[in-house]
């Protein structure tokens, strides 16, 4: 993969070349242009001069400057030639007047030179240049335009270079930052010198980083919490297996069964719940999304537990208004009304009535769960919704229903709300799910 260094480089610096390159063809025209202007005004005001003048013995057409190497025909009124700088031009007089290209000299030796002819009633005056001359002068112009054009690109590319190198100096940092790091250093990233859009980088990698940190954190709290939460039972379970091994009296022997069948069942509803919420938290693969009436897995949950809520001499009530079909994932709902249902009845007091209500519109549907138990504080609201947070620590249970309950609303993007009744002792349970999962 090419570095970002690499690319910005290639593409300035081809920026650079073409920029140079068209500022190159543009003044090597213009000077091109100019310098023609000036020898065509030349060989004007040289013959101009020479057609006002007394004519001299001789006439200089050499000089130190190569633009002024000039050759000069002089002619009479009568077609007499008076005046020729050198002998290898052979410029014919009938050339038309003013500024022209012909062929001069010996047909096998014949070069091209630019003429401007000039006359009067006394003489006709023919200034030249050979197109040689004027391609040498047109080659040193342009090496004259082309050595600083080429210096000015080298420098360019050499900033380019330096400019990209320093704005990328940041990015380095970074990433010898990161490179420095371990598997467990979650600390967060500081670059006092990055620039504006570095630094939305750094921030975002930093907010990242702190929720990498708190997840991890929360995770070994929770290996903690469910070491701790296993000991009892385990522990329970290999005093039962031990007494049951050494006991002889048939009524002692039973005891111990039916406190290892308890035991067992407590364990297995403890890993059970954990599994749950392990699975949902991590939440690896997607999962078919199907569209579901809440109102019948209200219904089949309450149906479930009908049988404890009957020897708790509790009772559910259900009512529903208007549309209550959502998209989501039908097991996961089961858990959440299993879950809410299962802590409502703990909680609640014999010959209570657990009351939920559905209803729902076009874009949103609406639980509510209200039971009459003790309720909770505002200040432990929160709480609960962590992984092993029980209020009431007589009451059965490992404290992971109402986190396995958030799980669930997440998952489905919904909002979970615990309130106080507008009435009476008890909780209030609102949880608000959109008709269509977010995409």
């Amino acid at each position: 993969m090419v570095s970002l260094e690499i690319r910005l480089k290639r593409r300035l610096l081809l920026g650079v070349l073409l920029v140079s390159l068209v500022l190159g063809v543009t003044v090597r025209t213009q000077v091109h242009q100019q310098q023609r202007e000036l020898l065509n005004y030349q060989l004007e005001q040289v013959a101009r001069a020479l057609i006002l003048s007394d004519l001299p013995g001789t006439i200089q057409t050499w000089d130190d400057d190569p633009a002024l190497h000039l050759d000069v025909q002089i002619w009479d009124s009568e077609g007499k030639l008076l005046y020729r700088s050198s002998e290898k031009i052979d410029v014919d007089l009938g050339t038309r007047l003013g500024l022209s290209l012909v062929r001069s000299g010996p047909q096998a030796d014949a070069v091209s030179v630019k003429v401007f002819t000039l006359s009067n009633a006394q003489r006709t005056v023919q200034v030249m240049h050979s197109q040689e001359l004027r391609d040498a002068l047109h080659f040193d112009a342009e090496i004259n335009v082309l050595i600083p054009a080429l210096l000015v690109m080298l420098v360019g590319a050499g900033l380019v270079g330096i400019t990209i190198r320093r704005a990328l100096r940041p990015i380095r940092q970074l990433d010898d930052e990161l490179a420095r790091r371990g598997a467990n250093s979650l600390q967060a990233v500081v670059l006092p010198d990055a620039p504006a859009e570095l630094s939305r980088v750094v921030t975002t990698l930093n907010r990242l980083l702190e929720q990498l940190d708190a997840s991890m954190q929360a995770h070994k709290r929770f290996i903690a919490n469910a070491a701790h939460e296993l000991r009892t039972p385990i522990t329970a379970l290999t005093l039962d297996v031990n007494n049951l091994a050494q006991g002889q009296d048939p009524a002692q022997i039973q005891a111990t069964v039916a406190r290892l069948k308890t035991s067992a069942g407590r364990t297995q509803h403890l890993l059970q719940q954990m599994l749950t919420l392990a699975r949902l938290e991590i939440r690896t693969k997607p999962k078919p999304i199907t569209q579901l009436d809440l109102q019948i897995i209200a219904r089949d949950s309450m149906m479930g537990l009908s049988t404890l809520a009957s020897h708790r001499d509790v009772e559910f009530a259900l009512e529903s208004t208007g549309p209550t079909w959502i998209d989501g994932y039908p097991d996961d709902l089961r858990l959440l009304f299993d879950n809410l249902l299962g802590n409502a009845l703990k909680f609640s007091p014999s010959g209570s009535t657990i009351e939920m209500r559905i209803s729902g519109d076009a874009s949103c549907v609406t639980l509510w769960l209200r039971d009459h138990g003790p309720g909770i504080a505002p200040a432990m609201r929160k709480r609960v919704m962590l992984p092993f947070e029980r209020i009431d620590v007589s009451v059965e249970g490992a404290g992971l229903g109402m986190a396995i309950v958030q799980e669930v609303v997440q998952e489905h993007g919904a909002t979970l709300e615990l309130e106080s009744p507008p009435s009476g002792s008890g909780l209030l349970v609102r949880a608000s799910f959109l008709v269509r999962l977010p995409a």
